[in-house]
Parts: structure tokens; C-alpha cells; sequence
């Protein structure tokens, strides 16, 4: 039997009396030119914690006889300003126009707590896919075996396991960290990379090999789960380097989760923190000014699975 729901379930010194008169001038010159160094009107907003929770009546979102898979995620759009005006057409690359959020002028950073709320153990992945006024990432699955019917789960943005105790076991049926400014940066790039990828497949197998334009389609998943590959950084690996556009599109949301393969009791929480670099990209709390609307343009290069 095989059963498949993915669309449905799938919906963070003072200076020194020692110092003699012109130490001290060095000293203040070297802050002042610090300090010119940061954008005055660079401002920074702490959003409230966001969660998504698994519980045993959540149905799997892809079953076969040998595998289910149960998944949960929720949006989180960050609070982007709509521009005032239209953003120039032209030579964007992968893009049909400018970026009105550059990854020059907005920055963002996840801290996530993951608990377990079950007796036993499970091995939990976390699960960040990303948003950006063009696209909004959809991993879906990749046919791995076609005489078998057999599918793999692409990877997320963001996908990393962690293994956590059962409830009564303290600290260790929680995880915490936190995706970093450079995390999210990196998971800006790795988009605009696998939508650069989207639009000029690789003429290359991974190892080498000229491919076939009709076998393009085909061997586009594999570039694509490199480029999310978190131990992957683009701007320094050889396969997918080549692939970074000269426009990198900042984030405008992501879609969190978690994935396990069993029926699990699990919460994740979140805390979003977004730096707006360019002054005039995120919105002030408590302000009325219309938002960036979330796209509903979904990228992909996998399936959800056979119909049943």
C-alpha cells in the first residue's frame, strides 16, 4: 500500500589610564571609523516564538509498505514592507526583475528548541525551507528506484537530525541551537542557487559525463540536494559553485518543521531575529504599513509521489 498527503500535512572596552595622549586619540579615531562602518539606520526586531507540534494522530504525509513518514511545518513570513513602487524588469539572473530585498539588506537568525514530549526516544529532523519574494522552496520526494517504486525525501533548506531521550530523561529529551546570520545567509545563496539551477540544468553528471538534454530533469535533484546539503557551503564547493547568481534574493520567510519516522509527540519552537541592513526593508512593531505579500509561487525539483 502506498499513501501519499504530503500537501496537506506539510502546510533565531574603555581605554586604559595607562594610555598616553595619543593612544587615546588613535583610540577614539579607530571607534569613529567603526562606528561609520555601521548604517545608522540599521535596525534589528525579535519576533514572538513560533511553534509547530507532532502528536499520534497526525497522519504520515508519504506511507509504503516498508516506510512512513510523518511531517509537520508551518509559514513564518517576516515582517518585509511592500516596495512603493515597481521593482525594474530586466537581467536579474535567475530572476525576471530586481530584488526589491537584496541578501545585502535583510539578515535573519533562528534559535529553535526541540522537545520531546513522549516516553521513548526519537531521532527527529529539523526541517527550514525558505521563502523569498520569488519562490517559497518545496523539497518533495525523488524517485531513487523506479523498478522498486522506491522514494527518497529531497532535502530541506536547513535538514539536520538530532536525536532526542524520552521525556523523563531532562535535558536530553531537548535539543537547542541556533541557525546563525551566516546559516540563513547561506541558505539565501543555496535558493538562488538551486533556482539558478532550475532555469540552466548541468550539462554534467556529478562525476563527470556529458548529459543528454532529455536526461537533464533527471540528475537535477542530485545538484539541487548538494547545494541544501548543510556541511555544503556554495561559494566553496566545486560541484554547485559554478551555479551562485550574480543576484542573491535576502529571505522573506521560511517554512519550519520536523520530520520523524515514526508516530511521535514532538514540539518545535522558534524564535526569529531579522536585522533590516538597508534601513528600509523591515517593518517598526506595532506599525500599519503594508506588508510584503508571501508568494505563492512554489519551487521544486521533486514529486509528491504516485497518486494512490
Amino acid at each position: 500500500m502506498l499513501k501519499t498527503s504530503w500537501f496537506r500535512a506539510a502546510t533565531l572596552g574603555a581605554l586604559g589610564p595607562a594610555m598616553g595622549p595619543r593612544a587615546h586619540v588613535l583610540a577614539v579615531l579607530a571607534l569613529a571609523a567603526a562606528f561609520a562602518g555601521c548604517s545608522s539606520d540599521e535596525k534589528t526586531r525579535m519576533l514572538p516564538p513560533s511553534q509547530v507540534a507532532m502528536n499520534p494522530a497526525v497522519v504520515p504525509v508519504f506511507e509504503t509498505d516498508e516506510m512512513s513518514i510523518y511531517e509537520v511545518k508551518k509559514g513564518l513570513a517576516f515582517p518585509i514592507l511592500a516596495p512603493e513602487e515597481t521593482m525594474p524588469t530586466g537581467d536579474y539572473v535567475p530572476y525576471d526583475r530586481e530584488p526589491w530585498v537584496k541578501l545585502t539588506d535583510v539578515r535573519a537568525q533562528l534559535s529553535w528548541t526541540l522537545s520531546n514530549l513522549d516516553a521513548q526516544g526519537h531521532n527527529v529532523e529539523v526541517l527550514i525551507d525558505p521563502w523569498t519574494e520569488f519562490g517559497r522552496y518545496w523539497p518533495g520526494l525523488t524517485l531513487v528506484d523506479a523498478e522498486e517504486g522506491e522514494y527518497k525525501p529531497n532535502l530541506s533548506g536547513i535538514d539536520y537530525y538530532y536525536h532526542l531521550e524520552g521525556k523523563g530523561a531532562g535535558d536530553a529529551s531537548r535539543a537547542r541551537g541556533t541557525y546563525t546570520y551566516d546559516d540563513m545567509d547561506e541558505l539565501a545563496r543555496d535558493f538562488a542557487t538551486v533556482m539558478n539551477l532550475i532555469r540552466t540544468p548541468p550539462t554534467t553528471y556529478p562525476g563527470g559525463g556529458y548529459v543528454e538534454p532529455e536526461d537533464q530533469a533527471a540528475i537535477l535533484p542530485a545538484y539541487v540536494n548538494h547545494a541544501f546539503d548543510f556541511q555544503n557551503h556554495s561559494n566553496k564547493d566545486a560541484l554547485v559553485k559554478q551555479y551562485i547568481p550574480p543576484n542573491v534574493a535576502g529571505l522573506t520567510g521560511v517554512d519550519f518543521g520536523l520530520r520523524t519516522y515514526e508516530q511521535a509527540t514532538i514540539a518545535l519552537e522558534v524564535v526569529l531575529e531579522i536585522t533590516d541592513l538597508a534601513g528600509d526593508r523591515l517593518r517598526d512593531e506595532g506599525s500599519t504599513d503594508p506588508i510584503l505579500a508571501p508568494t505563492d509561487v512554489i519551487i521544486t525539483v521533486g514529486t509528491a509521489g504516485p497518486a494512490m
